[in-house]
């Protein structure tokens, strides 16, 4: 079983740093050029120096990896960065808003042991790609250090770990800051063993869904075997994680909508025509789609183009049992695994090995429609947001959702602690 471990973590030294939010940055997997440069420009010492951008294209890569390594050790001997002193679990807070309601998610930070993605307890829920995982295992190899945790789901309904962790979080938080998506981030520091044991202790039977960091973690598996070390205790044998119980109250996921493009000789009243073999469809307007598509419980999808827009609601799943026969129902029942096989596949005939040179991805739903609308795109499928017992019950049958199926909101902040790996 995986084991829960608390670390020594390295941190902003505040003596240092006077204002967190000029030293914080987004997961690097978020960092685009224009980020980066404005990261950079908030403090000589911002952690977007150390994870980099998820862009390696036009860059400097290598060179980039020697220069996060450089920065990383000088900060260590300047003080920049200092260690506790003691080993510790970190309780991690986000406050946040989605239109106008207020959420605070509520997790932790610690190690967990290592094992090999999907033969545990710890289980993914998409499908990687060979480029990012390449890139982190670069920048792991020179730089010996797990700048930034991954995000794990566990279940624990009575909310036990959460009410363990709550005790530790009365007092103001060590770190308490604001990043650049008006996300607040509270970190707190538990280093009594007692606690930190009844918290293993309860999560040591546990099942581990990654909610977000699939290319980080077997990025540390494959460091981590690469040690070939036989000593269990041993610091690449751990990763570091930020965990957050299924059930909290703040755990959100937002949709990605699907945008089409290049589909040639396209015409509405065909592919309406193919579409109600599948699906009932009603007539909305982009001002309602968002309300309509949300008040479908399931199996529903808003198509948007300059011209129109419509509500598509689901049959029956007879279609994706005859398609997916190899499928569980669990799958089958996923929106996200409609969409593609019976409305990209089947209606637009778009074939999976070419899905790139027609699909894009868009969170925003403000931002989907003005690209639509602009002509960029020919038109976008609105969908409504994976639920957190969708991500569990897929990782639990050891199956992958198609890329894109889930958005965690908010992302891990970048810079709060971090796992030094050479001790």
């Amino acid at each position: 079983m995986p084991e829960i471990k608390a670390f020594k973590g390295m941190r902003y030294n505040p003596e240092r740093i006077d204002n967190p939010a000029d030293v914080i940055c987004q997961p690097y997997d978020q960092i685009s050029n224009k980020m980066q440069r404005e990261y950079k420009s908030k403090s000589p010492f911002n952690f977007v120096r150390l994870v980099l951008t998820k862009h390696a294209e036009g860059h400097d890569r290598q060179r980039e990896y020697r220069d996060a390594k450089k920065y990383v050790d000088q900060w260590i001997k300047d003080k920049i960065f200092v260690q506790d002193k003691t080993p510790a679990i970190y309780p991690y807070w986000q406050e946040f808003k989605i239109n106008n309601k207020e959420y605070v998610r509520k997790g932790f930070i610690s190690l967990i042991q290592l094992e090999e993605l999907g033969t545990g307890n710890i289980l993914p829920h998409e499908k990687t790609l060979s480029k990012p995982k390449a890139d982190r295992l670069n920048l792991l190899r020179i730089t010996h250090k797990d700048f930034e945790p991954i995000f794990l789901l566990y279940t624990d309904q009575k909310m036990t770990v959460n009410k363990l962790v709550d005790k530790c979080c009365s007092d103001e938080p060590m770190i308490a800051v604001k990043d650049d998506k008006n996300v607040m981030h509270k970190l707190w520091c538990i280093e009594d063993p007692d606690t930190i044991s009844k918290i293993a202790s309860h999560l040591q039977n546990s099942v581990f869904v990654i909610a977000d960091g699939h290319h980080r973690y077997e990025t540390a598996f494959t460091y981590s075997r690469e040690c070939k070390t036989t000593n269990t205790d041993h610091p690449a044998n751990y990763k570091m994680v930020t965990l957050v119980n299924i059930d909290d109250p703040g755990l959100v996921i937002l949709p990605t909508h699907r945008l089409i493009t290049n589909v040639n000789d396209f015409n509405l009243i065909p592919f309406l025509e193919s579409t109600e073999r599948f699906f009932e469809i009603k007539k909305t307007t982009a001002k309602t789609l968002l309300d309509d598509l949300s008040a479908c419980k399931a199996h529903a999808f808003g198509f948007f183009s300059a011209q129109t827009a419509y509500i598509l609601i689901l049959k029956s799943l007879d279609p994706m049992k005859k398609l997916l026969g190899d499928r569980s129902d669990t799958y089958r029942n996923l929106d996200v695994a409609i969409l593609h096989t019976l409305l990209i596949e089947e209606v637009l005939g778009i074939n999976p090995d070419t899905i790139e040179d027609h699909v894009r991805y868009e969170r925003g739903f403000p931002l989907t429609m003005k690209r639509v609308a602009s002509g960029e795109f020919q038109f976008a499928f609105i969908m409504n947001p994976t639920r957190p017992e969708q991500v569990r019950d897929i990782a639990l049958k050891k199956e992958r959702m198609p890329q894109k199926s889930t958005d965690f909101f908010p992302k891990l902040v970048s810079g709060l602690v971090f796992y030094d790996l050479a001790g």
